[in-house]
């Protein structure tokens, strides 16, 4: 699991530059794209799967490809957005860098630390750790390595997606990106790198085609890293056969760079230089991502927050969910499900789930609540949150009778002990009456 950081940086620029009408033929292509998982790529602090942010970046590259842009202008234009503070989930920034903020009034390069930080901020990239760095004429050279444990498990090619999580980096701290940034060996094989915009062809000769036209050459990683003089622990991975790109590729429709030269693909890690002048201070860092936090409190992120509703309404999921305070019940579009403790359970749930987009509770949140628990030596909510699943599901358990349920707008997963899950599939319109 980890954070929708990024995913909602995406999300956000697609429902900025793209209309709805759009966007659906994104979110069609994929009978997995659905409902929760817009929401889950739009509110603040969600937690996705791997597999879920590789579902939404792999079909939004296709998706441009398809359309005829190129996915590194859109990754640039998350970049620009977020240097023009437009459309920036200040909130969910702010809180990533909580742990981090003395540490920036202190220090004495601040995208130093950007890149210092990494490994702390992004645990998904294994044995994340700086080769070598050295100042030379006032600029820091650096080469930074990491690995995936499965390559590929966010995105098919997370070349351009990297680039553009550590560009933002700085600039959301009033900085300016960092002057050169490439890949010296990527995880990536060659052949995904051409996402199967060409189709390359191996020859006996030790060298990749690519329309007849000689473009790669299978070489050791051992070249790569005596090529950028450097050393490396594993003394069997530099046996690893490589590719080296021997020209750019590039997409004749889009103008995407597909293999850059210079960069060995099929690599046991990826290897990243930064060459980026030394010591930029800022007095104020997070002056910026402040301001943008009180601005969003009044109207500037109304836009996107109707751009997102007119998307799930147009996806045609939706369900309307009312709490009655005068018989202490709840209705399914209109239809009676629950009342007393059990409809009060499910209330609490949709306030909270509705005003923050939170899907993960804990028990011992409802068994404070005298309205839910009036005994709390002897809470029983365990049970009572069954007879909510139960009536969710359509199985009374109490009277034994089978009835309707209402799973296919929501359900409650007990997935871990002590708490539950909030699984909702499609839009859900709560009020209380």
């Amino acid at each position: 699991m980890l954070s929708n950081l990024f995913l909602q940086l995406t999300h956000i620029e697609l429902l900025m530059s793209y209309s709805v009408k759009d966007i659906l033929t994104l979110v069609k292509r994929d009978p997995r794209f659905t409902v929760k998982t817009l929401n889950d790529m739009y509110f603040e602090d969600s937690i996705v799967d791997e597999s879920v942010h590789r579902l939404a970046m792999n079909n939004v590259v296709n998706w441009l490809y398809d359309r005829g842009e190129n996915p590194d202008a859109f990754v640039q234009r998350i970049i620009d957005r977020c240097a023009a503070f437009e459309g920036v989930p200040a909130r969910n920034i702010l809180r990533s860098y909580l742990p981090y903020i003395s540490q920036f009034y202190s220090t004495q390069d601040v995208r130093q630390l950007c890149l210092d930080i990494i490994p702390k901020r992004y645990p998904l990239l294994k044995e994340s750790k700086f080769l070598r760095r050295e100042v030379v004429d006032g600029n820091r050279k650096e080469f930074f390595t990491f690995r995936f444990d499965t390559p590929g498990m966010l995105v098919t090619n997370p070349m351009r997606w990297f680039n553009g999580l550590v560009q933002v980096g700085p600039i959301l701290l009033d900085t300016a990106p960092y002057e050169h940034m490439e890949f010296k060996a990527a995880q990536t094989s060659f052949m995904e790198a051409l996402e199967n915009r060409m189709t390359a062809e191996a020859k006996d000769d030790g060298f990749i085609y690519v329309d007849g036209k000689k473009v790669g050459q299978n070489m050791s990683f051992d070249d790569c890293l005596a090529e950028n003089d450097l050393e490396w622990d594993e003394s069997a991975e530099t046996k690893m056969t490589c590719v080296k790109a021997l020209e750019n590729v590039v997409d004749e429709k889009t103008g995407a760079v597909l293999i850059h030269k210079g960069c060995y693909y099929g690599a046991p890690a990826a290897i990243v230089f930064f060459d980026y002048k030394a010591n930029v201070v800022v007095p104020e860092p997070f002056n910026k991502l402040m301001s943008a936090v009180v601005k969003q409190e009044f109207d500037s992120w109304q836009p996107i927050q109707k751009a997102q509703e007119q998307l799930l309404e147009a996806m045609n999921d939706s369900v309307t969910v009312i709490y009655y305070k005068s018989d202490d019940s709840i209705s399914v579009n209109s239809k009676h499900l629950m009342r007393n403790v059990p409809a009060r359970i499910l209330r609490n749930l949709l306030r909270e789930y509705t005003a923050t987009g939170r899907e993960e509770y804990e028990n011992r949140e409802f068994k404070r609540d005298p309205a839910i628990c009036m005994d709390p030596l002897r809470p029983n909510f365990e049970s009572r949150l069954n007879r909510v699943i139960a009536h969710i599901n359509g199985t009374d358990d109490k009277d034994g009778n089978v009835t309707e349920g209402v799973k296919k707008y929501f359900e409650i997963e007990r997935h871990r002990r002590g708490g539950f899950r909030f699984v909702p599939k499609c839009k859900i319109i709560f009020r209380e009456e």
